[in-house]
């Protein structure tokens, strides 16, 4: 607490230059967690974070993730020597040796994302839902809107900046950590040959670790080379959690940890497309993700009020905490000194999640070789005051993936317009990589860096092409087996172990089985074997029950005295089919579409009245299309035309099942498709009354 509020009101030396170091390198420009890795098909439980829509029908039957860790840094406010961060040599930097302030003007931002998944697993229940349970803890910090003179008179001051009037707008400064418990679910909603959508949720239960954070309204400020105030007007909002109150004097981060600070719910929400033209595996994904919905309630230190900075007049070194002095101490001296004033002060702190929207599209250029397009657009304003947020970020990563092994390498651009290039690989059950390794290389001071590595157990879905190949093997190694040791004694092409008739010769169809009168009933269950007969009569010739003239087995209303002419059944009046026939050339639709013209309802509404007049008559609807387009879309516009007809007649109150339909696309038209008139005329449907149900 107090490195912020230092941080804010006045110029403190060398020791706020070392503090201010520690938010360069802490809190820095936080984008997406694993960038470049969160989108592999073998990332497992690590795509759960970014789109729980990942969790089912993934490549793996379990994952199982150990330890997972993901850090990104950066500002605009300090740069650090290339030399020092891949070195990894921190001790003894200084302002001028190893960091330095950055030359821009603009007013300075720094951001914090670290995050670590502990161990966590999903498993695959069956081929449509999975679940997985998740362990992850989190920091995030932002620094925004410090403007530069302030900016400069921090650490090494500019001595152009003493005795000046500095203004400073609205300043936020913003830390949370906390830990969480998720449970995921995942299904497969939609699968067919071409596509499958599947969707995805997390529940979270959160643990409050740690909060803090600083804002004040319009900061003004002069002090002079002797550091002595001539004029220091702001309101500072200070809010922390109770376990930050011992920190530097005595106390330590296991004791800040030892208590709960906070609690809330989460929730993140997803669904994945994929569009499967040659199979099992896609050529194009698409993602769609929700998460971090939700917040922490954190208890709020006695000494987060806000203040009032009253210190005209006064040293800067005034404002600083005393080596052994407690918040308590630090915070009654101010007050009893005036230099601040206390306004009020509230239990509790409720802190947002750093809600973000994911979109993601993944596709397979060739064979095992993808690139990954990815958005993350967070929805948390930068002036908030109390929740730190994540940077909109935009990500292209191409990568060769394998089974047991990929490579990455993303290139990525952020909401405050800085370039990453990066790369990374997937090694079995280990991975590394960065978002901005690459990029680094070509740069002598760095403002942003990340780095990420996990390592996992895999254990992998049974191959489905792999098994397929496996099982037509096994079957034409037993076929051919068989070929060897069976025989065919009567040499009618029915092996005896499967010939009902091993030593009479008879056709295939009827098992090796002789049948003399050729009515495919065989002779040994043929009743009348000497005449030609109906298998449905056991070989017998086909009565005529209703005696009128059309045998039985094609007479459609066997026991009804109908005509030849309509297959045995009573003769439907002729003015009916002449009604339903003149209605049918009367109804058009709109081009390429299956919506039906609208004047065109009066000629279906007088087939209603038909239809309802006589409960025994069917109709049978036939779609047609012109031949403009492919085959496959005039056959499922044809479809969608004959329903759309079915449709309305429904609506009106016909039975379903006394309507049957057909599909023909282009392949029955009735004039040329060479004119306009003549398409007009193939884009029909065609009706057929009956009173007899096809078998």
């Amino acid at each position: 607490m107090n490195t912020v509020k230092s941080y804010i009101l006045v110029r403190q030396g060398k020791a706020m230059a070392s503090l201010l170091v520690a938010l360069a390198i802490g809190l820095s420009a936080s984008s997406q967690s694993f960038i470049g890795y969160g989108y592999d098909n073998y990332s497992g439980v690590n795509s759960i974070i970014l789109n729980p829509g990942m969790l089912a029908g993934s490549k793996y039957k379990v994952n199982v993730n150990i330890i997972s860790a993901s850090a990104y840094a950066g500002n605009n406010a300090y740069e650090l020597d290339r030399k020092k961060l891949f070195s990894l040599k921190f001790d003894h930097l200084e302002e001028g040796n190893g960091y330095y302030k950055s030359t821009n003007k603009d007013y300075k931002y720094m951001y914090l994302n670290t995050d670590i998944l502990g161990p966590s697993a999903m498993f695959n229940i069956d081929r449509k839902d999975a679940i997985g349970i998740i362990t992850r803890v989190r920091s995030l910090g932002n620094v925004f809107n410090l403007s530069d003179p302030v900016f400069r008179l921090l650490g090494n001051t500019d001595p152009a900046y003493y005795n000046t009037d500095i203004f400073n707008r609205s300043l936020q400064v913003k830390t949370m950590a906390f830990a969480e418990v998720g449970l995921s679910l995942g299904r497969i909603l939609m699968q067919n040959d071409h596509s499958l959508f599947k969707v995805g949720v997390t529940g979270k239960y959160i643990s409050g670790i740690s909060y803090s954070s600083l804002s004040t309204g319009q900061v003004n400020v002069n002090i002079d080379p002797t550091n002595t105030i001539f004029n220091l007007q702001a309101d500072v909002n200070a809010r922390y959690s109770p376990n930050l109150d011992n920190l530097g004097n005595g106390g330590s981060i296991k004791d800040a940890l030892t208590k709960q600070q906070g609690k809330g719910w989460g929730l993140d929400l997803g669904m994945v497309y994929e569009w499967r033209p040659k199979g099992d595996n896609y050529k194009l994904r698409l993602g769609l993700s929700l998460t971090d919905l939700g917040s922490v309630n954190y208890n709020n230190s006695p000494n987060g009020k806000i203040y009032t900075v009253t210190a005209d007049g006064h040293n800067t070194s005034e404002l600083q905490k005393v080596s052994n002095e407690t918040f308590d101490q630090y915070f009654n001296r101010l007050q009893t000194a005036g230099l601040v004033v206390s306004k009020g002060n509230s239990s509790k702190i409720n802190a947002k999640l750093p809600t973000a929207v994911h979109l993601n599209a993944d596709y397979n250029i060739y064979k095992k070789l993808y690139i990954n397009a990815d958005a993350m657009i967070n929805t948390v304003a930068n002036t908030n005051q109390v929740t730190p947020n994540y940077v909109s970020n935009f990500t292209v990563t191409p990568r060769l993936e394998k089974k047991w092994f990929s490579i990455y390498s993303p290139v990525s651009y952020n909401a405050n317009g800085q370039l990453a290039w990066g790369a990374g690989a997937r090694m079995g059950p280990l991975f590394v990589g960065s978002g901005s390794v690459l990029s680094s290389l070509f740069k002598n001071r760095i403002q942003h860096a990340d780095v990420h590595i996990g390592l996992t157990i895999p254990i992998f879905q049974h191959n489905k092409e792999d098994e397929k190949k496996k099982k037509d093997k096994n079957k034409t190694d037993t076929l051919y087996k068989k070929i060897i040791i069976t025989h065919d004694r009567d040499s009618d092409g029915v092996v005896d172990e499967k010939d009902l008739c091993p030593d009479s010769a008879g056709p295939i169809q009827l098992l090796g089985c002789p049948d003399d009168d050729g009515d495919m009933v065989p002779n040994n269950k043929d009743k009348c074997p000497g005449v030609k007969g109906s298998v449905n009569f056991e070989g017998c010739p086909a009565p005529d029950t209703d005696g009128d003239g059309v045998n039985d087995d094609d007479d459609k209303c066997p026991l009804v005295k109908g005509s030849t002419g309509n297959h045995g059944c009573p003769p439907i009046r002729p003015d009916l089919i002449m009604k339903v026939n003149r209605a049918a050339d009367r109804i058009f639709f709109v081009r390429a579409k299956a919506n039906i013209e609208k004047n065109c309802l009066p000629e279906l509404d007088r087939i209603v009245t038909i239809l309802k007049s006589d409960s025994s008559l069917r109709l049978v609807i036939q779609g047609h299309t012109d031949s403009e387009g492919t085959v496959e879309r005039n056959a499922a516009l044809s479809v969608r035309r004959a329903k759309a007809v079915k449709q309305y007649l429904v609506s009106q109150g016909i039975a379903p099942d006394r309507l049957e339909t057909h599909a023909y696309g282009a392949n029955r038209p009735l004039a040329s498709n060479e004119t306009a008139e003549g398409m007009a005329q193939n884009r029909r449907v065609e009706m057929e009354l009956r009173n007899w149900q096809k078998k």
